[in-house]
Parts: structure tokens; C-alpha cells; sequence
């Protein structure tokens, strides 16, 4: 029932709004996130371990494809950030102006409907094409509400995405033959891959997450992407649909080529951190806030990934668990950045300083969102980072030093940003809304969540902890 209710509640939430036009088309948008996010809240407490199957039912057998869908702690995860996000992403439109609103919600709420899919399905095929459907709705969003040469960069967008499709489904069928035509995960995850075949097939099935995550070198579709996209087309790419690399790394590529894994473990890494410290460069280098948090976006996500190829527990729960606190955090950077755009019609960090004065409440939850992004002590992200350089320490010191080069790059940039918004001389020389009761309901739940979670990251540790456990016993990884 409850996975049933995650697909059908946005879906014909976002049927209705494509067939009736409402006027109240956000509103609308913002009560079915609300609904889909008390039932997945419902699943987190009647989650009592183990995998939950809600569905196994036969569809087409002789192409692999059968309707099975459930969740394990990790997939619950991610249905709990996807479910949390989405009220934030909806709710930042309230902030924009946007032609067809009916039309935008709906492709938001189709997207989320996809998410979920992928988080549910527990079959490979079912989970490439809720993977692929994703693509369709933010295609729209960004080719119909993105900004200047957004034709170009939506078409790369899409051509960079389509061709890392294109080689899951290539390993996920080469796979299907090897087991007989049974696409389930539990019988691709029992088979006996020869480890030879392994190390070329890691980078078929890998080659579609590094694009979606992106990291180093298949990133360069995704600054311009972040930076042309609507405001909340931005947060659902950088928010959610990220972590589907994460979570297909974790679902697909561990279990099924561990030894491909082994064999470039330290080679993904390398290129993850190399990704990640040279975003953080770039992003220390703009001039614009919104181009800012892209690449400070790529940066995290470079570690990431580091994180997760560690290959221990703490690597990989570390980056599961950083995968939630990076959710929150983008969601609440961008939402700064709109409201920054909505008081003085530009990103431009140029046209900005000594917002303080007339902004104090703006800027004193500016600052409250900027300490999690620097991952200071007792925050969200400072939890994740710890674990996650934890895990890289077992593994090599140097790229751990590499991966900490990271987190004080991100200050530099990010205290660097805020000194020339908030600080500084009066450069905008104009009277400005200070925080209203609108920015506080988005930013404070935000911020708590950032602090509850920093001071308590148990709720989702106890999560992600057992599955990552068996996964790693299981390959007998250490």
C-alpha cells in the first residue's frame, strides 16, 4: 500500500493539474508533496529492518521485467530525502514567477513520481526505466523555463544523460543473459560474474552514475545545466536526482562486479577528488552566487563519491548519510540565491555587499545555513564528512588529505561569499525587504533539520547502517 500510494499520489496529482489548468496549481503541488511525505514518514516508523517487499507480480517474465517493488534502509533513505525535498522544491516557486504554472508543478510532481520509482523498484529493468523516465519531465523544465542558450545546453544535458542510459541498459542486459532472463536484483546479485568480465563491465554498468553525479571528467554538462535551469529545476538536479548515482552505485555496481570495484576503487577515487578540488578552485573564482553553488555542488559530490568508494562502512555510510545533508543544504544555498535575485534582480556578487543593514534577518539565516555547507562541528554535514574521511583514511592517507584539501576550500569560498553579500560596503544603495514570514518557514525547518541531525545523526545511521553491513559481509570486504 505504501509503495502504491508514493506512485499514484504525485502521478495523478500531476494528471489533474495537466488536464484541469487550475489557477491554484502550487498549492496543489505543495499538499500532494505533503501527503506523499506523511506516508513515507508513516513507512519510516513502522520500519522495523530487513528488506520490505510491497509488491512481486509478474509483468513481461521472458524480458527480465517484473513489477517488484519495496525498500531496504538505504531505499528508504531515499525516499525520505526525496520525500522531505520536495515540499521545499514546490515551495520555492512561491518566490518565482513562472508562465503555465500548472504545467511546471505538474512535470515537478511527474519527476518525483519517477524518483520514487526508482527507490522502489527491486528489479533491474523496472528501475532503468523509472531511471530513464526521470529524464523526460526536468528535459521540459529546462528546455520550456530555463534561461539564455538553454536550447544548447538542455540538448548536451540530454545527449550526456541518454548515452550513460544507454550503456546501463547494455551491461543490464548482457547481464539478463547471464541469469537466465530473471532481472530481479536478488538474482543479478547472486550471480558469478568472472572477474575478468568484471573489470570492463564495471565501467558499463558505473559509466551511467558517474554522469548522473557527475564527477570528474563527465561532469562538464552540469555547471552551465545548474546555473541555465529554473530556479527549482536547479534544486530537483542537485537536490535528488544526483543521488540516484549514489544509490545505483550502491544497488547495481557493488554487489554485482565487486571485483571490477576492487580494480579501480582507487582510480574512481582519484578522479572523484580531483573533480572535487578543482570545483572547489572554480568556485572560489565566481562572480555569481548561483554559479557559486554549482560548483560547489560538483565539489561535494566529488566526495561524495570518494566516500563511497572507500568501501567500508564507514566510507559508505558516511556518503549515504551525506547524500541527505547535501539534499538539505542545496535546497536551502538555493533558496538564498532566489531570494537574492527576487530583492535585487541579479546573482551578481558584484552588485552585492553590506546586505546586512537592511536585511539582518536574511542574513542571520544566510549564515546559519552557511555553517553546514563548511561542515562545522555539531551540523549535518560536519557527521558525514567525518565518516566519510574516516573510511578514506583506511584505505589511502593521501587522497584523504586530498579529500580534507575539500572542506577548507569550501570555507574559503563559501565565508569569501558571504563576507562579499552580507558584509562590506553598501554597494546595492537601495532600501530592501528584510526576511519574511515566507523565507522563515522555508529556512528555519531547514536549519533545524541541519542542527537536530548534527547533534543526533542516529535516525539515519541506524538506517543505512545493517544494509551496508550485510552488503559488505556478503563480499567479504572488509
Amino acid at each position: 500500500m505504501i509503495a502504491a500510494l508514493l506512485l499514484l499520489i504525485p502521478f495523478i496529482s500531476a494528471l489533474a493539474l495537466v488536464v484541469l489548468r487550475p489557477a491554484q496549481a502550487r498549492p496543489i503541488a505543495l499538499v500532494s508533496t505533503l501527503a506523499s511525505l506523511a506516508v513515507v514518514v508513516f513507512a519510516w516508523i513502522s520500519y522495523a529492518g530487513g528488506m520490505v517487499l510491497h509488491y512481486d507480480l509478474d509483468w513481461m517474465n521472458a524480458w527480465g521485467l517484473r513489477f517488484v517493488v519495496g525498500y531496504d534502509g538505504v531505499g528508504l533513505l531515499m525516499l525520505i530525502l526525496t520525500a522531505v525535498v520536495f515540499p521545499f522544491i514546490i515551495g520555492a516557486g512561491y518566490g518565482q514567477q513562472h508562465d503555465r504554472p500548472a504545467i511546471f508543478n505538474a512535470l515537478l510532481l511527474f519527476t518525483q513520481t519517477f524518483l520514487f520509482g526508482v527507490f522502489l523498484a527491486q528489479n533491474a529493468l523496472l528501475f532503468y526505466i523509472f531511471y530513464e523516465l526521470t529524464l523526460i519531465p526536468v528535459f521540459f523544465l529546462l528546455l520550456y523555463w530555463g534561461g539564455e542558450n538553454r536550447r544548447n545546453i538542455t540538448v548536451r544535458f540530454f545527449i550526456y544523460t541518454l548515452l550513460g542510459g544507454l550503456s546501463l541498459l547494455f551491461g543490464l542486459v548482457y547481464l539478463l543473459i547471464q541469469s537466465g532472463g530473471n532481472g530481479d536484483f536478488t538474482a543479478l546479485h547472486s550471480l558469478n560474474v568472472p572477474g575478468g568480465t568484471q573489470v570492463w563491465l564495471f565501467w558499463i554498468l558505473f559509466l551511467a552514475f558517474a554522469i548522473k553525479l557527475p564527477i570528474f571528467p563527465f561532469h562538464s554538462w552540469q555547471p552551465e545545466t545548474y546555473y541555465m535551469a529554473p530556479l527549482q529545476g536547479t534544486m530537483v538536479l542537485g537536490a535528488v536526482m544526483l543521488k540516484m548515482g549514489l544509490y545505483g552505485v550502491y544497488k547495481i555496481v557493488f554487489p554485482i562486479v565487486p571485483l571490477g570495484v576492487e580494480h579501480w576503487q582507487s582510480t574512481v577515487i582519484l578522479l572523484a577528488l580531483i573533480g572535487a578540488v578543482y570545483a572547489g578552485i572554480i568556485a572560489f573564482r565566481q562572480s555569481d552566487l548561483k554559479r557559486l553553488v554549482a560548483f560547489s555542488s560538483l565539489s561535494h559530490v566529488g566526495v561524495l563519491c570518494a566516500g563511497l568508494f572507500a568501501w567500508n562502512t564507514y566510507g559508505i555510510s558516511g556518503s549515504l548519510y551525506q547524500a541527505f545533508a547535501h539534499a538539505i543544504l542545496v535546497v536551502g544555498m538555493l533558496y538564498l540565491v532566489g531570494a537574492m535575485h527576487e530583492r535585487l534582480g541579479s546573482t551578481d556578487m558584484n552588485a552585492m555587499g553590506g546586505l546586512k543593514g537592511a536585511m539582518p534577518r536574511l542574513a542571520a539565516l544566510f549564515l546559519l545555513v552557511l555553517v553546514n555547507a563548511v561542515a562545522l562541528p555539531l551540523t549535518q554535514s560536519f557527521v558525514g564528512e567525518w565518516l566519510m574521511f574516516a573510511g578514506l583514511w583506511q584505505v589511502d592517507g593521501w587522497l584523504t588529505l586530498l579529500a580534507v584539501s575539500t572542506i577548507v576550500l569550501g570555507a574559503i569560498y563559501m565565508l569569501y561569499a558571504y563576507q562579499r553579500v552580507m558584509l562590506g560596503p553598501d554597494r546595492a544603495n537601495q532600501q530592501l525587504a528584510d526576511a519574511t514570514t515566507r523565507d522563515h518557514l522555508y529556512l528555519v525547518p531547514l536549519i533545524a533539520v541541519t542542527l537536530i541531525l548534527g547533534v543526533h545523526p542516529g535516525p539515519i545511521l541506524e538506517l543505512v547502517d545493517a544494509p551496508v553491513l550485510q552488503l559488505l559481509s556478503s563480499l567479504s570486504v572488509n
